[in-house]
């Protein structure tokens, strides 16, 4: 969608982006010393960084450009930016937030940075050739394509093992909260977290590589099933890390009187479960129904007015929009309500505390220190 945008507002969305990444460099200046240079918060910068450089290259293409280069162009910003770049991005913004929260130590968080940026950079740059399996390239991509795609998941179940092996953590931090070394739990933020490991792997890992191996893809191709994987990789993943970071901030912002447990927990599953609906109801069946007819009469026929308006398309159609009720009535407008209507109960003085995050001469990543306290607010 940015890639077809106008050049007006192409560049007006650049603006504000650019607008965050320079408060993101004012929050994190601190920390971009030498023994800190590959630090969390300097992490952060990179991540969120590379993922809007790569939109400027939306910028090469003009009217008068050859078809083949703006498309080109148009094809690698979509794919390198959700392919590569906002995996990065997601996995610091948890790291960040998980030792904020006190469930681990920076030392950590810094080890399973670098792995997985190791790990997406290597297998998704190369994994991103499963797009290429059927446009005449040598059968090699084929090869490369459909290993270096399956080897994706790997980042996404290391981080999904530490999120589980976390939940220790959190007793941890329940045991000092209530011993008064810690102000708050985030538990709502924390479901958020788990639910972005979950759509990682279940969403970006399973369905994606379903469809990514050479025999299926080549039949599956424009079909339901894509979407099915896009909905949950999009939402899931990005979706969830979006929202967990708001109530992040806002648990730091908003009085604890204002806090409603129970309204966010109600959105929260309300959106996963309401986004799980429109998978299971109807973008999963009618994948595996236009699957079944492109085996059958080919890609044409299952593509075809006959069948997108047939009783079965229309009718699992019609269903799916019982979970976007759930998702909308449930899950957004809640969530919306609770956010706006706590602008007025804001903290009126906020705390800054000299743990983990303080600019050090001895370096960020000190592995002596243990994981520390919950601020009370950043």
């Amino acid at each position: 969608e940015f890639m077809e945008m106008g050049r007006f507002f192409q560049i007006l969305l650049l603006a504000a982006f650019s607008l965050w990444i320079l408060i993101i460099y004012r929050g994190i200046k601190p920390w971009l010393t030498l023994k800190n240079l590959w630090s969390v918060p300097a992490w952060l910068l990179y991540g969120s960084g590379v993922m809007v450089f790569f939109l400027f290259f939306g910028l090469m293409v003009t009217p008068e450009t050859n078809f083949a280069i703006s498309d080109f162009w148009r094809w690698m910003v979509v794919h390198m930016w959700v392919e590569v770049t906002f995996e990065v991005f997601t996995t610091v913004i948890v790291a960040y937030m998980l030792v904020q929260m006190g469930l681990i130590n920076r030392i950590m968080a810094e080890r399973v940075i670098f792995l997985a940026v190791m790990l997406f950079l290597v297998t998704a740059t190369v994994g991103i050739a499963h797009n290429f399996y059927w446009i005449a390239k040598p059968t090699g991509v084929i090869a490369f394509g459909s290993v270096f795609s399956t080897l994706q998941v790997l980042p996404l179940l290391l981080l999904t093992l530490d999120a589980w092996r976390m939940r220790q953590e959190k007793e941890r931090a329940m045991q000092f909260h209530s011993a008064g070394q810690q102000s708050f739990v985030m538990n709502e933020v924390w479901l958020f977290v788990l639910a972005v490991n979950f759509w990682n792997v279940f969403g970006a890992g399973v369905f994606g590589s379903m469809i990514n191996l050479p025999i299926i893809n080549y039949f599956e191709h424009s079909t339901y099933l894509t979407g099915n994987h896009a909905h949950a990789a999009m939402f899931g993943v990005k979706g969830n890390i979006a929202l967990g970071g708001v109530l992040f901030c806002c648990q730091h912002l908003f009085e604890d009187r204002a806090w409603n447990r129970k309204l966010i927990r109600v959105s929260f599953w309300s959106l996963n479960i309401g986004i799980a609906m429109m998978m299971f109801l109807d973008l999963l069946p009618v994948g595996l129904y236009q699957l079944s007819i492109v085996l059958d009469q080919g890609l044409w026929y299952a593509r075809s007015q006959e069948i997108v308006q047939g009783t079965v398309f229309r009718t699992l159609t019609i269903m799916r929009s019982l979970g976007g009720l759930v998702f909308t009535v449930g899950g957004v407008l809640p969530l919306m309500w609770f956010i706006l209507s706590r602008a007025t109960r804001m903290r009126k003085t906020i705390k800054h505390d000299s743990g983990e995050w303080s600019p050090r001469a001895d370096g960020w990543a000190n592995t002596s220190d243990a994981p520390a306290a919950l601020a009370e607010s950043s």
